[in-house]
């Protein structure tokens, strides 16, 4: 199945060099990288959200139809942590995590994801163009006081090998610890929508009643958006009672093909 470009219309391609951290349109006038040096990366959205600036020289964001002003304003404010998350996926030393909150970009075929641990779990994972993720890192602050830093751990080698199975078809549920503090409210909402198996889908009324709070639909909903650990808790299976996919923090496009991704492989694998 073809792999969407982070949702653009018209998708053009961009050559994104690592050492330099920039990323430049084809045929650029300044000095080509060394071949291992560089990546082919579809879309200037999708360029940004991995960490990358703009060549200066070949202006690749001039004429790019696939971003807004405020995605751009976010990928601004958002740069200096992506960049080092991004660094860290190729050369990163380990870190602790016991008294920091380790970050890594990890790749997925719906665009990056911007991964978090500490030694008691994982805390974070976002796709990285989200437009929450500022307020989520903001939250993720106040709630643990601990300094984000790009680095590697063994906790998120193991998400990523996780992350890696489920998009390849072959897993459908996680096991690895998870660190999501939140009010009480929010806590028995997401352990409800841990309860609901990959392949099915919960409405918002279902999802209040499993909350213990019938006919709190909407709070249901807030709580839901509210998730820090996208995919690990699966708010993306809470749809509409019209059978409408609804919204989704990392776009609607993006929820339709996890739940498609997810009936496939619920008719072919076992959970682990």
């Amino acid at each position: 199945m073809a792999m969407p470009a982070l949702g653009e219309t018209e998708t053009r391609e961009y050559l994104a060099v690592a050492t330099t951290g920039i990323f430049c349109r084809q045929g650029c006038p300044a000095p080509a990288p060394l071949a291992r040096n560089a990546s082919r990366v579809e879309g200037a959205k999708r360029a940004l959200f991995s960490g990358y600036r703009p060549c200066l020289r070949c202006r690749p964001l001039d004429g790019a139809g696939d971003l807004t002003d405020a995605e751009r304003r976010r990928a601004e404010r958002l740069h200096p942590i992506l960049s080092a998350a991004r660094r860290a996926t190729a050369r990163g030393r380990r870190r602790t995590g016991r008294d920091a909150v380790v970050v890594r970009l990890l790749a997925t075929p719906l665009g990056p994801m911007l991964a978090g641990v500490t030694d008691r779990g994982v805390c974070l994972l976002e796709f990285s163009d989200r437009p929450m993720l500022p307020t989520q890192l903001a939250i993720l602050d106040r709630r643990l006081g601990l300094p984000v830093v790009a680095g590697r751990h063994e906790l998120l080698d193991r998400l990523e090998a996780q992350l890696d199975e489920y998009f390849a078809g072959e897993r459908l549920a996680f096991d690895v610890p998870l660190l999501a503090p939140g009010s009480p409210f929010q806590r028995s909402t997401w352990r409800a929508l841990a309860t609901i198996p990959a392949g099915s889908t919960y409405t918002y009324e279902e999802l209040a009643v499993a909350a213990g709070r019938p006919g709190a639909q909407r709070a249901a909903g807030t709580a839901n958006g509210a998730n820090r650990l996208s995919l690990l808790i699966p708010c993306h299976r809470v749809i509409r009672k019209t059978g409408e996919t609804g919204n989704y923090g990392g776009g609607r496009w993006r929820k339709a093909w996890l739940l498609d991704h997810e009936r496939r492989m619920a008719t072919t694998l076992v959970p682990a």
